[in-house]
């Protein structure tokens, strides 16, 4: 078997013993020593003072290779030797990315922020570089802005990314673990929202907005969805009464299935009938393309152009029908699926898994009444122009 530059798993797993030992260089003083009984064994061979020593390290597969360099790089830098380059944070970050892309909702937003302010940084340094006081460093700035949240948030990734970096072998212990005690813990503030009591007044607001911007508020209120999945819904999720979220849509990646009351449906009707791209798969198509759906922030960018500002965000609206049906004597558990919650400890959600479907269609049908009398009382109206082309709205 012919050796190569440098050693690979697949490598050493199919070396072949002989009568006698013999070692294998991967570089730097590093070598694998492979005796006659079949087992494998990592030996760092350090000259200093015209001495030369042989240390070992572990035996393979418990020690692997990139543990083993690790240990050979940290071992050669105490004994004031010239290191081979070892793993670096980016080479940790590959790892994080391969295994949260697809399994977390937020993934774009997170790997962004964890490019734009720590691999800029500090990418490129080498793991066992990365300390404490390294990282406190990196944050301070950030904190002093008053990013709590961006710091909690980074500073959690950042630890699962080291996590990774162990159970791969870069590295032996996480330099970060408690690094999160330094700073302070951010403020959590609930999204501006206003009593539901109030929801005639925030109609009168918007009753001179676009009627796309209207049909949207409407909607989004009536089946008390986030403002992504709003803004993503298709027809093809619509039928007989009935819409179906697929899981992948989700927040928390678990279908979800909403009754459509009459004036809902009679709503979506209004909605098909005035859209500005009828043959679009979405309920709410984007302006110059019928192929993407409205932005997601569509009713927030709206809400701030109006008195609402700093009362009212688009997720508020959630808050307003949960208030409604908790004052409403609504039943918890069926009024916490309605916005696609969940309730109960993880062992009481393993045995009940009912969606409380049957109970919420008579609790739509009821905050769907509400709804619209206030509508009727506001003056509100979602319906197209009968005369004139009428504003279609912007994004």
């Amino acid at each position: 078997m012919k050796t190569p530059k440098k050693l690979s798993d697949k490598y050493i797993g199919a070396i072949q013993p002989l009568k006698k030992r013999f070692t294998i260089s991967d570089g730097f003083g590093l070598y694998l020593r492979i005796h006659p009984s079949g087992s494998k064994s990592w030996v760092l061979r350090l000259s200093q003072f015209g001495k030369v020593s042989d240390i070992t390290l572990g035996r393979w597969p418990e020690m692997s290779l990139k543990a083993a360099r690790q240990n050979a790089r940290q071992r050669r830098k105490a004994a004031g030797l010239t290191p081979q380059k070892g793993y670096t944070l980016a080479d940790a970050f590959r790892l994080w990315k391969d295994l949260k892309r697809g399994r977390i909702v937020s993934y774009r937003n997170e790997k962004r922020r964890i490019e734009q302010l720590l691999m800029r940084p500090i990418g490129n340094r080498q793991l066992d570089e990365i300390t404490a006081p390294l990282v406190i460093q990196i944050i301070k700035p950030i904190d002093r802005q008053g990013k709590r949240s961006t710091v909690k948030r980074l500073l959690m990734r950042l630890r699962e990314i080291l996590d990774l970096a162990v159970c791969a072998g870069y590295i032996q212990h996480n330099p970060i673990e408690r690094v999160s005690r330094v700073f302070a813990p951010p403020i959590t503030k609930p999204m501006p929202s206003v009593p539901w009591q109030d929801l005639p007044t925030v109609m009168k607001v918007l009753s001179d907005a676009p009627i796309r911007v209207r049909q949207l508020f409407m909607l989004t209120l009536l089946l008390m969805l986030r403002p992504g999945e709003a803004a993503k819904l298709k027809w093809e999720w619509i039928e007989d009464g009935l819409l179906t979220i697929p899981a992948a849509q989700m927040k928390k990646r678990r279908e979800h299935r909403v009754p459509l009351s009459p004036s809902a449906v009679r709503l979506l009707e209004e909605i098909k009938d005035s859209s500005i791209h009828p043959r679009s798969g979405f309920v709410f198509p984007a302006v110059r393309d019928g192929g993407k759906h409205i932005s997601s922030q569509t009713l927030a960018k709206h809400f701030i152009k109006t008195s609402l500002k700093g009362q009212l965000v688009a997720h508020g609206l959630r808050s307003i029908a949960r208030s409604w049906l908790a004052d409403h004597g609504h039943q918890f558990e069926a009024s916490e699926a309605c916005l696609s919650h969940v309730s109960g400890s993880s062992v009481s959600r393993a045995y009940q898994r009912s969606d409380y479907f049957d109970q919420r269609i008579t609790i739509m049908q009821a905050w769907s009444h509400f709804v619209f009398d206030c509508a009727e009382c506001a003056s509100f109206s979602t319906a197209k122009p009968r005369t004139g082309n009428g504003s279609q709205g912007s994004e």
